[in-house]
């Protein structure tokens, strides 16, 4: 009996230590502390659903990157024609490179690039201005962010 009870000790621990694995692993994916892009070629989308903001509120995206070689970073944004697109700013940083920023509604399918090389970070923030009013109230759209890594053309 001991020895079952103990065997069943283990394998308890074992779940829990490998459902806590999952769940760490699933906190630093959403916290964005693993790499994102990495290397040439290499591409990275995410579709963010954005509502619930108030004004004067934002919502911040972070990420890192790696190239060993130069490289291009380019970030396009397309959307939906969610009721929120025409309140929101959004602001593009790679490093310390603000590479766009503006209103939503005008940012929205473009291509932005920036020179990279070795490892950097980039951020994508969407914002409400305090000024809005009731209007956007419940209001939410829906925004994809396409990241990619090009070589740089000699």
């Amino acid at each position: 009996m001991k020895k079952s009870s103990l065997i069943v000790l283990i394998v308890a621990i074992a779940i829990v230590l490998v459902c806590t694995g999952l769940g760490a692993a699933y906190l630093l994916t959403n916290h964005s502390t693993s790499l994102a892009l990495e290397g040439v070629g290499d591409t990275f989308s995410e579709e963010v659903a954005i509502d619930g903001l108030v004004p004067g509120q934002e919502r911040t995206c972070s990420y890192k990157g790696k190239t060993d070689a130069p490289a291009d970073f380019t970030v396009t944004l397309t959307g939906d024609d969610g009721a929120l697109t025409g309140y929101l700013s959004v602001r593009v940083e790679v490093g310390d490179t603000v590479v766009c920023e503006g209103a939503l509604a005008d940012v929205l399918g473009r291509e932005y690039r920036a020179k990279v090389e070795g490892e950097f970070s980039f951020t994508v923030t969407y914002s409400m201005a305090e000024e809005v009013g009731n209007e956007a109230q419940g209001a939410a759209c829906k925004v994809t962010a396409q990241y990619r890594l090009e070589g740089v053309s000699a």
